[in-house]
């Protein structure tokens, strides 16, 4: 009896040293968590370089797998050319296992972000899941896996904020071709708003079947000889693809000269647009004459 009370004891005491031991490794996985979540938020490359193992592989959102080379290039090149800002992050239901040299890592994520070109806009808002897994490696651990995985966003709050961006445009255009000169449209900041709202790969397909880049487009507000005195919206539709991309249609009647000669023109337009960091871009444009 002693002997089984003695095995007994020792069983217990093995146990509770097992599940401080346990303990000990996950709250050591939590503190790494919270340095490596520092030092994506301040591009720390140094600790990233350190930390991320060789055969480290990211998930986005989109389902597309990109490797420790691809994601360090994406940290320096956001580091040396911000395109947002974080407003704020917050880490719910964080989950931690722990087994053997094996640790896994869950929460659910709440982050709010801005363009760092307008600080002062409305933040966009994206809900999602968060798993990061590391493998201890020469005693050190080392994070080996991540996958993000985003909330579908509310397609009618989605469908309202391209709305929003597709008369925003509508009115930029008319201000632009208003008969202002180019220095003009430049200091009242006009220029500046079309090279935000265009996409860096933006493609511009004319009636005339003629295509133009985001730089062409830019610089025929140089020599443009076209005065708007009306642009009228007379329809407007968009259609969410996915969490970051819409369409939308519309027609527009536009009345004016062109190099001194009057025109009153209806036109059909489709319009992609992509959504990244609080702001909508539009990548390609399209417009058609109604005859």
């Amino acid at each position: 009896m002693k002997i089984l009370i003695a095995v007994g004891a020792l069983i217990i005491v093995s146990c509770f040293a097992a599940v401080a031991q346990n303990n000990e490794a996950e709250a050591n996985v939590r503190g790494f968590m919270i340095e490596y979540d520092k030092a994506i938020a301040d591009r720390n490359i140094a600790f990233l370089e350190a930390v991320l193992a060789e055969d480290y592989i990211y998930t986005g959102a989109n389902g597309r797998a990109t490797d420790r080379a691809g994601v360090l290039g994406f940290f320096r090149h956001t580091k040396e050319k911000p395109r947002s800002r974080t407003v704020s992050l917050v880490h719910d239901n964080v989950k931690a296992r722990v087994v053997g040299d094996m640790a896994v890592i869950t929460n659910d994520y709440m982050s709010k972000t801005v363009p760092i070109d307008a600080l002062d806009s409305e933040p966009q808002t994206t809900r999602g899941r968060h798993m990061v897994a590391f493998e201890k490696r020469r005693g050190r651990w080392m994070v080996i896996a991540e996958q993000d995985t985003e909330q579908p966003n509310d397609d009618k709050l989605m469908d309202q904020k391209v709305l929003k961006a597709g008369r925003e445009y509508h009115g930029l255009i008319k201000r632009l071709k208003s008969g202002l000169s180019y220095a003009e449209l430049e200091k009242n900041g006009d220029i500046a708003a079309l090279r935000r709202v265009l996409a860096d790969d933006y493609l511009y397909t004319r009636r005339d079947g003629k295509m133009s880049t985001k730089t062409q487009e830019m610089e025929g507000y140089k020599t443009n000889q076209v005065k708007l005195e009306s642009a009228v919206l007379l329809d407007q539709r968009v259609r969410v693809v996915d969490i970051s991309t819409a369409v939308e249609t519309g027609m527009m009647r536009y009345i004016g000269t062109n190099a001194g000669k009057p025109f009153d023109t209806t036109e059909r337009y489709t319009t992609t647009w992509i959504g990244w960091s609080g702001r909508w871009q539009i990548v390609a444009n399209h417009t058609s004459v109604v005859e």
